[in-house]
């Protein structure tokens, strides 16, 4: 039994659309497009084999391109906003606070008081307990660098 050269590109595209569901990535429906477009242009003009991949190849690339700038498009609206970007990083919160030091320095480290917290601070600068100090930066989301 022979099937058509439509049916044929219409399973195909169906197939690759259903496999996106299943495979991993996001690119095998822009193929299952071009599929879709094939089996329209085989429609309206009969062609070989060989016309039929290679419509199908430049298909997939328009596709393809087609798909990159959709997802660019789509992933830079969906950036998250500067203010949420530290939002689970409670240390990285705390860069620009003013904190009081709760311990003497020793070896360039101490301990800093945060609201009811202490936090291990990192300074090269020679401060007191009691002293003010700006937090200037985050290691290891633990060591405050303070100054």
């Amino acid at each position: 039994m022979f099937i058509n050269p439509i049916t044929i590109w219409l399973l195909v595209g169906l197939l690759l659309s259903l496999l996106e569901l299943v495979v991993p990535g996001t690119y095998l429906i822009w193929f299952g497009f071009a599929a879709f477009a094939m089996s329209i242009l085989v429609f309206i003009v009969p062609l070989n084999i060989t016309a039929q991949l290679f419509w199908f190849a430049l298909f997939s690339a328009v596709f393809a391109i087609i798909g990159l700038f959709a997802y660019r498009y789509i992933f830079k609206r969906t950036q998250t906003p500067k203010e949420y970007q530290n939002l689970n990083d409670s240390a990285q919160q705390l860069v620009g606070r003013k904190v009081t030091v709760a311990e003497e320095v020793e070896d360039n480290q101490t301990k800093v008081k945060i609201g009811d917290t202490f936090w291990l601070a990192y300074t090269e600068k020679p401060l007191k307990k009691g002293d003010t100090a700006k937090v200037t930066g985050v290691k290891d989301s633990l060591i405050l660098i303070i100054e």
